[in-house]
């Protein structure tokens, strides 16, 4: 059974929890409801204000063995230069004055009409991190973009045709192989509420009324510094046998890279009703445990299945 360790605690909802933020946590915490990247993927400080720029390595065999008295030959590692950018996640919420002020318990009525718009943005956060689109000024490159057409090695092709299909992601995870970015100088990785107080708003009829009024932001993004720190398995049909999708997900989590600190699976709930079917067929490598948090999940060998509803089921044939 995995166990917790360091990169697992330097989540977003770790790091806040240590800076003793508690508006910033709770607002992680109810976002995670939505995006369930959140529970798994460590946050570091992007190094060059809202871009991160790095050194993405493919790590092949190096070494000589050295006779005595005798020298060995220099190495360097084979690298490419790449720029990842952080965006920026914006809402604002406004409720009746009268409504808050007659609640008994204001900070916990504004939290509560606050909760569906955070949950919204966790759902918003969850689909640019696997449908974002560099191309748009507002966006970065997702993991569906960075993983667009199969390759038999980070992409790999389930077969499926026509265009009722669908994705699964397979994660390693750790500070040099794939994480989620905030921005530098951040103290609370990118999260924030303002309090704007009681203002007069709008109501859009031509009338106004008093509110309390908060603008919310998540500033975040991700980079991948090793290829193969992330494998997309694309066009599986929705018709495919459970042990066939367990015997592709063993097949590509092995070439994951060795090390990672985590290893997690991204999907939609269709893929995981048909894990936990076959788990009674293939109880030596699917079962379900608690995570290190506690929560009851299924696991594939290592890798934890996680949900994310954003993967759709009617995803087009990648070519």
């Amino acid at each position: 059974m995995p166990t917790l360790n360091m990169e697992d605690q330097m989540t977003a909802l770790e790091i806040v929890r240590r800076a003793n933020a508690p508006e910033p946590y709770n607002i992680i915490e109810l976002m995670r409801m939505t995006n369930e990247m959140l529970i798994d993927v460590p946050a570091y400080e992007a190094n060059s204000g809202t871009i991160n720029k790095a050194l993405q390595r493919n790590i092949k065999p190096m070494g000589e063995h050295r006779i005595y008295n005798r020298g060995v030959g220099k190495a360097a590692t084979q690298t490419t230069q790449i720029e990842d950018r952080v965006a920026m996640l914006a809402e604002y919420s406004q409720v009746d004055a009268d409504l808050i002020e007659h609640s008994g318990n204001k900070a916990g009525a504004l939290m509560s009409e606050s909760k569906g718009i955070i949950k919204g943005m966790g759902l918003t956060q969850a689909h640019t991190l696997i449908h974002g689109d560099e191309s748009k000024d507002d966006e970065f490159a997702g993991l569906m973009s960075r993983r667009y057409k199969c390759d038999g090695v980070n992409t790999i092709d389930a077969q499926g045709t026509g265009s009722n299909l669908t994705s699964i992601y397979l994660c390693a995870i750790g500070q040099d192989l794939f994480h989620l970015l905030y921005p530098q100088g951040s103290k609370t990785v990118g999260v924030e509420r303002e309090d704007l107080g009681r203002v007069h708003v709008s109501d859009g009829k031509g009338g106004e009324f008093p509110a309390y009024k908060s603008y919310f932001k998540a500033a975040y993004g991700l980079t991948i510094k090793v290829p193969d720190a992330v494998k997309r398995i694309c066009n599986i049909p929705g018709n495919i046998d459970g042990n066939d999708l367990v015997d592709l997900i063993i097949a590509a989590s092995y070439k994951l890279p060795q090390g990672a600190s985590t290893y997690a699976m991204y999907s939609n709930v269709d893929i995981l009703i048909k894990l936990d079917k076959a788990a009674r067929y293939k109880g030596n490598v699917v079962y379900n445990a608690s995570d290190p948090w506690g929560k009851e999940i299924t696991y594939v060998r290592d890798l934890r299945c996680r949900r994310m509803d954003v993967i759709t089921s009617k995803e087009e044939r990648v070519a």
